[in-house]
């Protein structure tokens, strides 16, 4: 929705606004939601799903198509997730493709489009098409806890006016807890997975909690559940409060907006096609004057061109001299620490014969001072006159002694020495001759210099009376572009606070149609419906539709008319469904779906008018285990019952529908039929995973 809350001030009393979808068909609905596309994410490319006609309004049937473990029941399993489920189909393929699923639907407020991420706990909600994605009037709704007024659950209720009704946990008992209603509950009537048809999960039988509450959904859709008056005052009175609390903040936001920019939202956008439309003029007008330019300068394209040659040859002789400096910088440094390194080995080895740290002139015994130094005569000690000779260890390499181990490492120093002073000189060298060289690129890269500025100045003085006239042009058009793209901006801005404003008042029509509905309810009280008289209606809808689509054997003598019991528990031919075979539960199934989603919608009740089924040729024509139901015609005659009434009582309301090969009679309403076929397109919903190398 496009709203201009401000439109009676400019003279138009249109009131809350204008759609921002004029281009985008739609069908007017009271109540409940209807899905338009499904698209998801991926970081290189998206995936889409699409349930409108060509006309581009919502199909009322759409049946999706193709051989198994193509991603079907996915599209299903996605909107599911999309509308506030807790998980989503974690196949390997999907993991790596998908990041969030957009969900575009039709709701009594306009077009919206929900994004949610996988595994997020929140998603961001768009007042446009899928896509037409603003950030600006985009708004974040929380998908747990359900009861949250900022919940996607809250907003989908909000749409059939179940929003903050409250079950009680045991119904029988006045004092009983109760549970707040969330969305996902009422999907139990909306979404029928593979696993609940034809199976006892259709009612959730064996889990009392799960049948009870499928049971108290059916109620609160209907408007026979239990709800006293008082429950219904604190409803109102929320409400009462939430829609004033709205509305101050919508008046203060619409005084701020007024002062900020008094200007309607249709005036601006108008203001921005036509500054678009300058810009786009102003930027031709700047090609075709450089195109001018060029052609009035064609005349110095040798001096341009050699001034082009000169400027490449500038930079790399420039680059030459930067190189050169840094070399030396390197090379400096190295040759530092190698003469460091010189200095410490020269120390080392020159330290025995600047210190003589073991002479002895006195001796040790007496004290007196020796006549002549110590020494060793043909391995005797003059002093001791102990062998200095190392002694033989069994036949082993002598020991090393300290002093054998001190002459080793000063050779080994000597050698080092040796190594380093050669490895300096050659460093030493090199330098200095990066150094003679330095001042010869210097002068090439001055002189490169020189002459790439004598070219430029000899083009400048060839093209200056050429181009003189085209500057003040330029100067002028940059003037007015300039000016152009700052009056772009504030009118974007003055868009943005007007789109803002129009989110924040279709949430104020939102509370104040809530508020409505629920005080037209408290009217309605005592004229509500009788439960047993829903449940009756129900249950002849029921049996109609078996009765319709020949169900085997349900019209012998002595068979009672299928019914369903005050718990909604589906009977057939005397009885309860699950002593059916597997085909016949399939097609029960399908009965009380059908018959629970159709009388609600003709009735105007809670249902959100959408019903998603997947595989209902479950168990019947080739895969029964019953000849009876082996019939193809059995399928034939549920689809057929399905077009037709959703083109007489049921227009308006719509169904999906996941078949594997849906019969030739209802061709026309398949919307995508995957493959699992590489050559033909589509492969499956993913359909760039075909399992191929190029693919993998």
């Amino acid at each position: 929705m496009r709203l201009d809350p401000l439109a009676n001030e400019n003279g138009d009393d249109s009131g809350h606004a204008t759609s921002s979808t004029e281009e985008t068909p739609l069908l007017d609905i009271e109540r409940g939601i209807r899905i338009r596309r499904l698209r998801l994410l991926g970081a290189t490319r998206s995936f889409d799903v699409d349930f409108r006609e060509s006309n581009g309004l919502a199909r009322s049937l759409s049946i999706i198509a193709g051989r198994t473990n193509t991603g079907k029941t996915s599209v299903l399993r996605f909107i599911e997730y999309a509308l506030g489920a807790k998980t989503f189909p974690n196949h390997s393929e999907v993991l790596r493709q998908v990041r969030s699923v957009a969900l575009e639907l039709q709701t009594p407020d306009g077009l919206f489009t929900l994004e949610r991420a996988l595994g997020a706990n929140t998603a961001t909600l768009f007042p446009s098409d899928i896509d037409s994605f603003d950030a600006v009037t985009a708004s974040t709704l929380v998908i747990d806890p359900t009861g949250h007024p900022n919940s996607v659950s809250h907003l989908l209720l909000a749409t059939v006016g179940l929003q903050d009704v409250k079950l009680k946990e045991s119904p029988t008992q006045d004092e009983s807890g109760t549970d707040r209603l969330g969305f996902r509950d009422v999907m139990g009537v909306c979404l029928y997975l593979n696993e609940r048809i034809g199976s006892q999960q259709l009612l959730h039988s064996g889990n009392f909690m799960k049948e009870l509450k499928l049971r108290q959904v059916v109620d609160a859709i209907y408007g026979v559940h239990d709800s006293n008056q008082a429950e219904l005052a604190r409803r109102i009175k929320e409400a009462q409060a939430a829609l004033d609390h709205q509305h101050r903040a919508v008046e203060l936001l619409q005084e701020f907006v007024g002062q900020q920019q008094p200007k309607s939202l249709t005036a601006l956008e108008v203001e921005a096609d036509d500054l678009d439309k300058e810009l786009r003029e102003i930027d031709g007008e700047l090609r075709k004057l450089g195109k001018r330019e060029a052609a009035a300068s064609a005349f110095a394209s040798e001096l341009r061109s050699r001034h082009s040659e000169l400027a490449a040859r500038a930079a790399k002789k420039d680059a030459l001299v930067r190189d050169r400096l840094s070399l030396i910088s390197r090379f400096g440094s190295l040759r530092a620490q190698y003469a460091d390194d010189v200095r410490k080995l020269t120390l080392f080895v020159e330290a025995e014969s600047a210190f003589d740290l073991l002479s002895v002139e006195v001796c040790p015994a007496c004290f007196n001072p020796l006549l002549e130094a110590p020494n060793q005569d043909n391995g005797t000690c003059s002093l001791c006159h102990q062998s200095t000779l190392p002694p033989q260890l069994d036949g082993h390499e002598p020991e090393r002694t300290a002093s054998n181990r001190s002459d080793g490492s000063k050779q080994h120093a000597r050698r080092e020495l040796r190594t380093a002073k050669r490895r300096y000189k050659e460093l030493d060298d090199y330098w200095h001759r990066l150094n003679e060289e330095l001042p010869a690129l210097r002068q090439a890269a001055e002189a490169a210099a020189f002459a790439e500025a004598e070219a430029g100045s000899s083009l400048d003085e060839a093209t200056h009376e050429a181009l003189t006239p085209f500057l003040g042009e330029r100067n002028e058009l940059q003037r007015r572009r300039q000016a152009a793209l700052v009056s772009r901006s504030e009118v974007t801005n003055g868009i943005k606070l007007r789109a803002g404003l129009a989110a924040r008042l279709t949430n104020l029509d939102r509370a104040r149609r809530s508020l409505d509905s629920l005080r037209q309810e408290q009217r309605d009280k005592k004229e509500r419906p009788d439960r047993e008289a829903v449940l009756r209606q129900i249950s002849e809808r029921y049996a109609q539709i078996l009765i319709e689509i020949q169900y085997p054997k349900v019209m012998q003598d002595g068979v009672l008319s299928p019914y369903l019991d005050e718990k909604l528990v589906p009977f057939v031919r005397n009885q309860h469904f699950k002593e059916a075979s597997s085909g016949g539960q399939v097609l029960v199934s399908l009965a009380w779906m059908l018959s629970v989603f159709e009388i609600a919608y003709e009735l105007n009740a809670g249902h959100p008018g959408v019903l998603l089924i997947d595989t209902p040729q479950k168990n019947l024509g080739g895969a029964a285990d019953d000849a009876e139901f082996a019939d193809i015609h059995l399928i034939e005659r549920v689809y057929a019952h399905l077009v037709e009434w959703l083109s007489s009582a049921g227009a308006g309301a719509q169904v999906i529908v996941v078949d594997n090969t849906p019969p030739n009679n209802v061709e026309e309403h398949v919307v995508v039929r995957y493959t699992r076929n590489p050559e033909v397109e589509p492969f499956g919903l993913i359909d760039n995973e075909t399992g191929s190398p190029a693919t993998t």
